[in-house]
Parts: structure tokens; sequence; C-alpha cells
């Protein structure tokens, strides 16, 4: 496996256009700048490919970036839902690039934790084409991690960490000799190396940003992100980001929020693009606009509403509700979840359902039992699978999981998940 800050070279695109000398504050134009993330383009949800509907809200962004006169577009990762998207999830990620590049407007793209870091950096030099600087890998200052772009006669100094997982950072034999909140703190101080090492050019003549792919302590999750990328081990402290920063563009968390313990105007996540799971119903979608002077405060202009992908929504009802509701759910115009509590079982009353209701994707049915009452079954979307299994480890063996067992259940997860991106 490659290294990733053995390996990378310095960056020689062209965006380091740096101006010389002190400037005028007062008669700089402030930088507008979009701040997007968690496209997750290739997404299906129960069988029904949700690329048509990231593609349009692509589409919708491209010309709101146009409208609102953005200078620049800070992509914080999760641009794919997988490692090796299908043609087609691509072939929209390119398009958007391709149309904001021609109108002149720049981006910024680093890998999330969904992304290959490989690929993107593959295709960076195809990209700068297009205007858009990738960083795939994490690299240090000195290697690309850092670097400038003006614009509007002032200019951005751009630090930007894609997602790193703990097994890059933490070797594995640390990871079997530390418990849980030693890998924590491990993992936290390595990052908090790598942001200061990338943060260090900071400086009051520059506009200083920050693109990070990770989980801040206390961001609410919108429960439809990868589970074990947002346990205790991967979440920072808000002391880890810099005070120099004039912006943070976080990714990963899914629902548009602050950040605990920064300022309001300072750092936020976007949100994905789209309402991704049914955890995710009615939740607004859309991006951060911000305008960002060097050495003032940086002014959010708002967070604009993106409205192109389908709403959705879990219902649930009784089953002599159904014909009752049925022309109501039937103009829903979004995707919907069914829940259906029964008294007894009605076999086939799921594909009737779905026949007769095409915007049903799930049709879940509940009939109590006396056994499930008794045992209830674990959850995924709400706790981890390391948690299921901790659980049942202690159900079924009557005692607490051992740590070295609970750290090499996590490894191989995160690896079976995750892939190894060669």
């Amino acid at each position: 496996m490659n290294r990733p800050d053995d390996t990378c070279q310095a960056d020689p695109m062209a965006f380091r256009g740096v101006g010389s000398g002190r400037r005028s504050r007062d008669r700089l134009v402030p930088v507008k700048i979009l701040h997007t993330a968690d496209w997750h383009a290739g997404r299906s949800l129960h069988g029904v490919d949700r690329t048509p509907e990231v593609r349009a809200a692509l589409q919708e962004l491209s010309e709101l970036a146009m409208v609102r006169d953005v200078d620049l577009i800070l992509v914080a990762g999760d641009l794919f839902d997988n490692k090796n998207p299908s043609a087609d999830a691509a072939a929209a990620v390119y398009e958007f690039f391709v149309s904001t590049g021609q109108r002149g407007i720049p981006s910024v793209v680093i890998a999330g934790n969904h992304d290959s870091p490989g690929r993107l950096d593959a295709v960076r030099s195809m990209l700068e084409l297009a205007q858009v600087h990738t960083v795939g890998w994490p690299r240090v200052a000195s290697k690309g991690g850092t670097f400038d772009l003006a614009r509007g006669g002032e200019v951005a100094r751009i630090a930007a960490l894609p997602f790193v997982s703990e097994r890059r950072l933490v070797k594995l034999k640390d990871l079997m000799a530390q418990d849980a909140g030693q890998h924590r703190e491990t993992y936290q101080s390595a990052m908090r190396k790598l942001v200061l090492n990338l943060s260090q050019g900071f400086g009051p003549d520059t506009i200083n940003l920050l693109l990070l792919h990770t989980t801040m302590e206390g961001a609410t999750l919108a429960n439809s992100e990868y589970v074990f990328h947002s346990t205790e081990t991967y979440t920072l402290k808000a002391d880890v980001l810099p005070e120099q920063a004039n912006y943070i563009a976080l990714g990963h968390i899914h629902k548009p929020q602050t950040i605990r313990g920064v300022a309001d105007h300072q750092a936020r996540y976007a949100g994905s693009l789209l309402q991704l799971d049914f955890g995710e119903q009615g939740d607004a979608k859309g991006v951060v606009i911000l305008e960002a002077r060097a050495g003032r405060p940086t002014e959010i202009l708002e967070q604009a509403p993106i409205r192109a992908g389908r709403p959705l929504r879990r219902v649930r009802l009784d089953a002599d509700q159904l014909d009752g509701r049925t022309s109501e759910l039937a103009d829903f115009q979004g995707w919907l979840k069914l829940v259906v509590t029964l008294d007894a079982p009605r076999p086939g009353l799921k594909d009737r359902i779905r026949k007769a209701l095409a915007n049903v994707l799930s049709v879940e049915v509940e009939v109590p039992t006396a056994d499930e009452e008794m045992h209830g079954g674990v959850d995924l979307e709400r706790v981890s699978l390391t948690e299921a299994f901790t659980t049942y480890y202690l159900d079924d063996l009557g005692r607490a999981l051992p740590d070295g067992l609970k750290v090499a259940f996590e490894e191989l997860h995160e690896h079976v998940v995750e892939g190894e991106d060669r």
C-alpha cells in the first residue's frame, strides 16, 4: 500500500496566482464562495438509482453558481457514493465541473470516505482543464496540501484535508495495544498535527480556507451517514480547527449545521445535496454561499436551497387505513417508505402495495409477537455494527467483548466496506 505523504508530489498547476505587496482592504471586492458537499452520485435507495436526481441537482447548482456570481466552489468530499462509481454517476459529476469551468468558476475538491482518493488524483490533470483542483490522498502543505488561488484581487490560501482513515494514522500494533479511548486520542493528535501543518501559512493578508471531511464533536447526524466513520473514534474537537481560518468548509455530515464551539460564520456543514435516506425526511437541502476578505470576518449570505431531488417520506399506518389513503400517497411527488402494522400476517400485501403505488420504495410489515417483544432486534440505522456485535457477544456469552477482539472486528468491517484503495 502506498503511503500518501511519501508518494505525493508538489502540485504544479497554475492555481498559484499570488499577488504581491500589501493591498488596501477597503478597495478589494469580497470573494464569493459556494460551499457544497456529499453529492453521493451513484447512490441507490432500495434498488432505485438516484443518479438522475443528482444530475438534476448538479445542473441546478451550476446555474445557481452563475446567477449568484460565485468566484470559487468548495466541494468538501463524497462526490460519489462508492469508490467504483458507475459511468453515469461519473458523467453527472464531470458534467458539472465542465459547466462551471466553462463559466470561469474554479473549484476545489477533496475526497470523502466514500470516494476513491487514488481515482480522484488520477484524473487531477484532466480536471485542471476545467479549473478544478482535486486532492485525493491527504498531503502535507509542502506536497500540495496547501496552495494559493488568486481571485478578485485577493489571494485565497486553501488547506485541503480529505478524509483520513484511522488505520492510516494509527498503526495496527498500536490499535491492538490500546483501548478505544486511547485510539481516539491518538487519532485526534495525528489530525491536529495535520491541520496545524496545513494551516501554518495562514496569515492576515490571505483569505484562509480549510476543507475538511470529518465528524466534529456535537454534530447532529442525519442517520444516513456511514455509521462507522461517524463514531467517537473519528470525532474531532473544535480546538483542532485553526483560529486563523476565515472559513472551514466541512463535509461528511448530511444535515446542514454550524459547529459547536466555533463562530457560526467561521465553520459549517453544507449538508448533502439530496435527501439520501429516510432518516433525512423533512430536511431542507442546499449549499452555503458566503463572502470572504483577508483580515475580515466572513459573511454568510445564505443557505441556498437545492430543490431538484425528490423528497423522502416515511409513513406509518394500520392496514385498515391503506384504502383510505391510497390516493393521498399516490399524489406524493417523492419516494415513500411504508410501515404497515398488522394483527396477523397477510401474504402478498407488499406486492399489492407496490403495484398500487409506484412511488413506494420500501414496505415494512410489523406483526407483533411475544418473541419480538422480548427480543426487539437491532436497528443498524441507529447503532453501529460494532455496537450490535458487542451486544450480541454479551447476550450470547455473558461477558463483555474483549478490547482486542473489538478492534479486530472494527478493522475487518472497515476493510470490507471501504476496500483497499491501491
